[in-house]
């Protein structure tokens, strides 16, 4: 590129896109990955690099594309839905080139000021923030102000949405706003990667299949708007209600957007969850009257982040403990486990409560989530997700109490650990405690068929090497450096920085090794060689 040049793509873009996966995570769907923090602390060669890969991106697409990797995360009781983890370098590079598009995508949508689109609506921040945080609770609240002038409420899902969007529909309306088509063509080459050559998907669970979903819908949103007379709808995510005045009206809407997304999408409308109410049946399900103090009601409207990042971060920390005083959080999650099948929103919510609680109850809560493992089922991953961050602050014993509950699901065979994301995060939570049985059990679990596909997750297994090498099981680091050659490309990355575990003999093999290595690959290296040089450094996992 020459000095008179522009990239294609703003370092900017870029930045966010880094800033945003090193501080808020990859994914809402799997375990974090160990490059996020590379990220992190080589912020200026990735961004190089992801420069450098929109210049010769064609090239790169081919020699060194993506190594995705794909899997079934659970959905309710008794379904799945397919999700897919990003290579990290491209998933910042995805990331960068839609946010290069992201604002033009939302100067076509409905204006924030209308309130009827709530969403994913953008709004950046030097902290790497990419939405307007408060969507969710506008939208609700918008709901409740429109359900009080309009007698019956329509709610309705799209069936499926990520999974069924149609690549064309993407690229279409991305040719709007992109006169030259370079990135959208970029875009579109990523996805079909992304989907193995399949025409249609998004990948679930990162903010730029976020985005680009409100690109799409957005042809459908104004359709909506331009009826004559215009629907009364508001829309957040592919959760569409209306407020009609009778059930002539509220069947007309439905038919209505079940032919446009039908005929425009090749989409569905969801029909467990297409529903009409009265307002007032609506209001009560949404809002109910004053509820009582300690209540799951009342703690359902609890928001329980807080930004770390922020500057009054450490008022809001206690603001917040404060509001938490009033609930017996362990109550709450015990009568919810005796109803059989719980509401997940509520259930996620109370887990997420269980870093602000004592030792004690704390073990208490964990032990009943263990307990009732069966009917958890639809939130298996959010459990584990608060166990690892909670389980390090109990008693020796408890700790010990607990790796064996999880350890005895896997070895069992339980049906919730043979969710490969589920059994994901069981190896994320056992990875904090070493002992001969957990570390046998991974060593037991590396070469095994994870979840119900027939070979071996690469996710599960850069796991388990980290952890190993953290714990030095150099005899078994040893043992496998010969599959090397035939790990996947994450399994091969988590070995190449396990290898300093293994003293001259690691320093020796990336001697042979570096060369061949991808140009992240060196990086990450880099990234461990100095990192490994630091007193009390681990590997993060």
């Amino acid at each position: 590129m020459t000095e008179t040049e522009m990239p294609l793509i703003d370092n900017q873009h870029f930045e966010l896109a880094v800033t945003n996966i090193s501080r808020r995570g990859d994914t809402d769907v799997f375990p974090l990955t160990f490059e996020n923090h590379v990220l992190f602390d080589r912020k200026g060669e990735v961004l190089d690099l992801l420069q450098a890969t929109s210049q010769s991106f064609k090239d790169r697409l081919q020699t060194d594309g993506p190594q995705n990797h794909a899997s079934l995360a659970p959905l309710g009781y008794n379904g799945f839905r397919w999700a897919t983890q990003i290579d990290p370098l491209w998933n910042a590079y995805f990331l960068g080139v839609v946010l290069s598009l992201a604002q033009e995508i939302e100067d076509v949508r409905i204006p924030v000021e209308d309130e009827v689109v709530f969403s994913h609506r953008f709004q950046a921040s030097a902290d790497g923030n990419l939405f307007d945080p408060t969507g969710w609770a506008k939208f609700q609240a918008k709901s409740l102000k429109l359900a009080e002038n309009h007698p019956y409420v329509v709610s309705v899902d799209i069936a499926d949405f990520y999974g069924r969007v149609y690549h064309h529909r993407i690229e279409n309306e991305l040719k709007h706003i992109d006169a030259s088509g370079n990135r959208s063509g970029q875009i579109r080459d990523l996805l079909m990667d992304f989907s193995k050559h399949v025409s249609y998907g998004l990948p679930v669970g990162g903010p730029a299949a976020r985005i680009l979903s409100e690109l799409v819908l957005n042809a459908t949103d104004q359709l909506l708007r331009a009826q004559a007379p215009p629907f009364v709808f508001i829309r957040y995510a592919d959760d569409y209600r209306f407020f009609v005045p009778d059930l002539e009206a509220a069947y007309r809407v439905i038919g209505f957007l079940s032919e446009k997304l039908q005929r425009n999408e090749g989409l569905s409308l969801q029909r467990s969850k297409t529903r009409i109410m009265t307002s007032s049946e609506f209001v009560s399900a949404t809002r109910p009257h004053d509820p009582r103090p300690g209540s799951a009601a009342k703690f359902l409207s609890l928001h329980l982040y807080y930004d770390p990042y922020s500057a009054t971060a450490e008022e809001d920390y206690d603001a917040l403990k404060e509001q938490l005083q009033e609930f017996d959080v362990l109550g709450l999650l015990r009568a919810e486990l005796f109803k059989g099948r719980v509401d997940a929103a509520l259930t996620r919510k109370l887990v997420s409560a269980l870093k602000h609680m004592q030792e004690l109850p704390k073990h208490q809560a964990i032990k009943s989530l263990l307990d009732n493992i069966d009917t958890l089922t639809p939130v298996v991953p959010h459990v584990m997700r608060a166990i690892y961050e909670n389980v390090d602050s109990l008693a020796d014993a408890a700790q010990e109490e607990v790796h064996a509950a999880i350890r005895d699901f896997i070895h069992s065979g339980h049906h919730v650990a043979r969710v490969e994301v589920n059994l994901a995060y069981m190896v994320r939570v056992l990875a904090r405690r070493q002992s001969r049985e957990t570390s046998d059990l991974l060593i037991q679990l590396f070469s095994r068929a994870h979840g119900y596909a027939d070979t071996p997750a690469p996710n599960i297994q850069r796991d388990i090497i980290l952890a190993l090498a953290r714990w030095e099981k150099t005899f078994w680091l040893h043992d496998i450096k010969p599959q090397f050659r035939g790990l996947h490309a994450w399994a091969a990355r988590a070995f190449a920085v396990a290898s300093f575990a293994l003293g001259d003999e690691g320093r020796h093999w990336r001697s042979g090794t570096k060369s061949s290595l991808s140009d992240f690959d060196r990086i990450v290296l880099d990234w461990a060689a100095d990192k490994s040089q630091q007193p009390g450094w681990e590997i993060p996992l």
